[in-house]
């Protein structure tokens, strides 16, 4: 689509023929933007490229959705049940403020994952959270609790302003790591780095 698109609401749950998403600054059927095709079960998938899709999965409470290509900003916000998987890539603030179920990414997320939405002061409240590549800066920041592991690498500030909660890393962090944090547990799960000269 030309603008980005407000996917609150599209959950398992909901009636999907009938629903209106935000469009820019109107509200459009979803039939407009998706060849819609009924399923008999509590799945919800979405094919093709949602780069430009935001809020996917917003406050899940249950069911199964998967998004088969990539995310916009906002994936599994609010989370609170249920199982989401991203075969692709996802923009930023993905997890924000998740309370549970199970997220994950297949490929690598932005920055602000599994952090606070803006304005807010808790970040991820539970649920477990799998990032199968790399992920960008201030990963975590003000978590409370739950479990996010990434396989790649991490960018700055990883778990920055930890409350509680476990962070398992299998590649490399980059600097700042656990900045301001109180509690909680970051696990680094890869090879040593080299010992300085």
């Amino acid at each position: 689509p030309a603008l980005r698109v407000d996917m609150r609401g599209v959950l398992p749950s909901a009636d999907v023929p009938h629903l209106h998403v935000g469009y820019g600054n109107a509200l459009v059927p979803l039939a407009e933007l998706f060849s819609i095709t009924p399923r008999h079960d509590s799945k919800l998938v979405l094919e093709g490229d949602c780069a430009r899709c935001d809020r996917i999965g917003w406050q899940m409470e249950s069911g199964t959705l998967i998004v088969d290509g990539p995310v916009g900003d906002y994936a599994g916000a609010g989370l609170r049940g249920g199982e989401m998987v991203v075969r692709g890539n996802a923009r930023d603030l993905v997890a924000c403020e998740m309370a549970g179920g199970t997220l994950t990414i297949e490929g690598n997320a932005g920055d602000f994952a599994a952090s606070t939405l803006p304005g807010s002061m808790d970040g991820m409240r539970g649920g477990t959270l799998v990032i199968k590549g790399n992920v960008g800066e201030r990963c975590a920041d003000r978590m409370r609790r739950g479990s996010v592991i990434v396989f790649g690498n991490s960018g700055e500030f990883l778990a920055s302003r930890l409350v509680a909660g476990t962070i398992a890393l299998g590649g490399r962090a980059g600097a700042h790591v656990g900045y301001g944090m109180r509690r909680g547990s970051i696990v680094f799960a890869g090879s040593a780095p080299a010992p300085s000269p």
